[in-house]
Formats: C-alpha cells, sequence, structure tokens
C-alpha cells in the first residue's frame, strides 16, 4: 500500500488506479485480469476497464477468461479452476446428508446450523442444494 507521507498516511489501493505504470504493471506485465486488478485494489471491475481505456492499454484478447459463475466446489486461480477443498468439503456432508435420505430443505437447514459458507457467504436454500448435488 502506497503512503502519502512516507509511514504516516496510507493511501487506498484503488488510487493505483490513476497512475499508469501501476496499472500497466498489473495488467500487461503480471497478466492479471481486470477483476483481479479490481479485487486488489478494492475498485469495481467496471472502473479498472474505464482506467485501461483511459490510459489507451490494450485489452489483451489472448488471455483466457472465466466466464459465469464459478461453480461450487472451484476456485479460480491463475486462469484455471482448482479445486476448493472446504467447498468439495461441504459437498460431501450434502451427499452424506441426502444418502440417510434427508429432503434438500432439511440438509440446507442443517447447514445453514453449521458453519458451512455458501459462496458467496449466504444462506442455504433448497434449490441450491438440489443443483449443488445434481452436479456432483
Amino acid at each position: 500500500m502506497a503512503t502519502l507521507i512516507e509511514g504516516v498516511v496510507p493511501l487506498p489501493p484503488v488510487l493505483g488506479l490513476r497512475r499508469k505504470g501501476a496499472l500497466e504493471r498489473l495488467y500487461t506485465h503480471d497478466h492479471l485480469s481486470a477483476r483481479e486488478i479490481s479485487h486488489l485494489a478494492g475498485a469495481s471491475r467496471s472502473d479498472v476497464l474505464n482506467a485501461l481505456n483511459r490510459f489507451n492499454l490494450p485489452r489483451s484478447t489472448a488471455k483466457p477468461t472465466r466466464i459465469g459463475p464459478l461453480p461450487f466446489g472451484f476456485e479460480y486461480i491463475n486462469h484455471q479452476l482448482v479445486k476448493n477443498n472446504a467447498e468439495r468439503a461441504a459437498i460431501r456432508k450434502m451427499q452424506e446428508y441426502r444418502a440417510r435420505r434427508l429432503s434438500l430443505r432439511a440438509i440446507a437447514g442443517a447447514l445453514n446450523l453449521k458453519p458451512i459458507p455458501t459462496k458467496h457467504n449466504g444462506v442455504w436454500h433448497a434449490n441450491t442444494v438440489r443443483g449443488i448435488l445434481a452436479r456432483a
């Protein structure tokens, strides 16, 4: 994190979008996507894309991108789907509950009672459990 006066006032990372050099390093040299830069900078993806356009940095079409939502049980790291072990354990728990003939609603309720987070830290619903079990 940059500082206004060294060691005194920390600046928010979003200010890195105002400097062409910092943005160019992340996007062109480190090969980070606009989404990854937005997470680092604490800015929206559209802010990053606007900054790329403002500095005339070419948007690379050669970079592989992930389109659509991530399936539960996976993370997107370095342009690859990688298994998320914590989420995979939750899927095994769902399968275990389903093998015991629990309803989808009961499984969702059990997951909500345990500290098992959803993909976006929301609340478990029967339809969510149904979709995950159908893909597993």
